[in-house]
């Protein structure tokens, strides 16, 4: 009578080698992956916008801290020379000295190190610095007119020019009964209406219809060169806006 011993002993390898060979390989079904895409398209539309929020937020913060510095610069400007610098355009490196006013701030002292382009200067292929303008005096030993009173100025995220927003050319007066200069403020988003900017210089033309700044002229013709500038919807008159907030 045979023993344990000589019973055959199973393959390990058939033993554990069936269960897989019977299986056939198996992938995502069609429904799955479009459940998988449908979910990655819901999650790129919650993130994507306030990514786009954060970005643009950003932008305003780092377009208001370079208004503040070039402010900063034009003051340290006026305690050396008792002159401010003259007016600024958007595209100052293709216009002449009179019209370039802000890099003066850089050469022969370098009050700034370089001026900043605009952060909101728009799809223009040329570079945009932030303007400057407002009511100049003519300065004898320059030929040239150096601002009295100033402001500095970007579009802001709206990039609208005109209706509610500073005037680039006369922005120390309401140039009709329309005008209306507002603050940019992201409380109706981060593309509301609104222009970032900066006032400074002698308050005493805000307000004041007039291209130059000569006082004897001012008083010859009385109070009738004041109109006044609303700026978020309160009235100034021989005063300055408050600060950039």
């Amino acid at each position: 009578m045979g023993g344990w011993k000589d019973k055959p002993i199973p393959r390990f390898s058939k033993i554990f080698s069936s269960g897989e060979s019977e299986r056939s390989p198996r992938g995502f079904t069609l429904i799955e992956l479009l459940i998988v895409i449908a979910i990655i398209l819901i999650l790129i539309a919650i993130a994507l916008p306030n990514f786009l929020e954060a970005q643009q937020r950003a932008r305003v913060v780092k377009c208001k801290g370079e208004i503040r510095s070039l402010g900063i610069a034009m003051e340290s400007y006026f305690l050396d020379f008792k002159i401010y610098p003259a007016e600024s355009e958007h595209d100052a490196l293709n216009r002449g000295r009179g019209e370039r006013g802000l890099f003066w701030l850089t050469f022969p002292i370098q009050y700034i190190a370089t001026i900043p382009e605009d952060t909101f200067g728009g799809e223009d292929t040329t570079r945009v610095f932030y303007e400057m303008g407002g009511i100049e005096t003519l300065n004898a030993s320059l030929g040239l007119g150096c601002l009295e009173t100033w402001a500095i100025f970007t579009r802001g995220p709206d990039l609208q020019e005109g209706g509610v927003g500073i005037n680039s050319d006369a922005p120390h007066y309401n140039q009709d009964a329309n005008d209306l200069v507002l603050s940019y403020s992201p409380t109706n988003g981060t593309k509301s209406n609104g222009d970032i900017f900066l006032f400074g210089g002698d308050g005493f033309w805000i307000g004041v219809r007039t291209g130059t700044a000569n006082k004897k002229v001012y008083k010859s013709v009385g109070s009738s060169l004041d109109v006044g500038l609303t700026v978020d919807h309160t009235f100034y008159l021989h005063r300055l806006p408050p600060p950039l907030r």
